[in-house]
């Protein structure tokens, strides 16, 4: 981050000195407010600092290469299960979420979820299915995570006939890290928002975001990359 500032630094520097490049001294004759010199040393400052970024972010990337646990390889599966909390218009949510997953390219996989959604203090609640696809752009024992999903649920509710099927459509988008706990086991923590195309205006139509608790056994054969991490 420091050598990002610092290169962002020199260039509106140069930048600065480009507009006032010429400056009237004293004797009517115009004098480079900074000359070819000084303007040389800065460009050879900043091609430093660029080349020492990209030599970080390249061992940044040998680093992940290295250690990647072999969790999200084409091929392996997992389930999960956990909880989930959200507050809307002072109203509180409590969620149960279970998950499984098939990872098709490394990092990026598919699956089927269920939540069960309730409102503290009030007899609504809902439950949904759905489609959900993940990616993970860092693989090592601290993992991060983005992810998106289509669901069809039903809601519940005393104001709400016994007979009456009050169903909706929402799309969830979260945002999350990882980490290794045991052998194929991880914990996870996200925030994921949900954007609803109907729900009952008595509760509210957006019902707010949900902070997500977590668990995942990952199965599947474990290499000698994930099981160095993994011990």
């Amino acid at each position: 981050m420091k050598t990002t500032i610092t290169i962002i630094l020199f260039s509106m520097g140069l930048a600065t000195a480009g507009l006032a490049q010429n400056r009237t001294d004293s004797t009517g004759q115009t004098k480079p407010l900074i000359d070819e010199r000084t303007k040389q040393d800065i460009r050879e400052t900043a091609n430093q600092a660029s080349d020492k970024l990209e030599d970080e972010v390249d061992k940044s990337i040998s680093y992940q290469d290295a250690n990647q646990l072999n969790w999200f390889q084409p091929g392996n599966v997992f389930i999960g299960a956990g909880p989930g909390f959200g507050t809307n218009n002072g109203q509180v949510y409590f969620d149960v979420n279970a998950r499984i997953g098939y990872f098709f390219q490394p990092g990026f996989m598919a699956g089927l979820r269920y939540d069960s959604d309730r409102l503290l203090a009030k007899s609504y609640h809902a439950r949904q299915f759905g489609a959900y696809a993940r990616y993970y752009p860092f693989r090592t024992r601290i993992s991060s995570f983005v992810g998106a999903s289509l669901n069809s649920g039903r809601e519940f509710a005393d104001n709400i006939p016994a007979d009456t099927k009050s169903k909706y459509t929402s799309v969830g988008l979260e945002l999350g890290i990882m980490a290794w706990i045991a052998h194929r086991l991880g914990a996870e923590l996200s925030f994921e928002s949900n954007f609803y195309n109907k729900i009952d205006p008595t509760v509210s139509r957006g019902k707010g975001g949900r902070l997500k608790l977590g668990v995942n056994y990952y199965f599947g054969s474990v290499g000698k990359k994930g099981a160095k991490l993994a011990r």
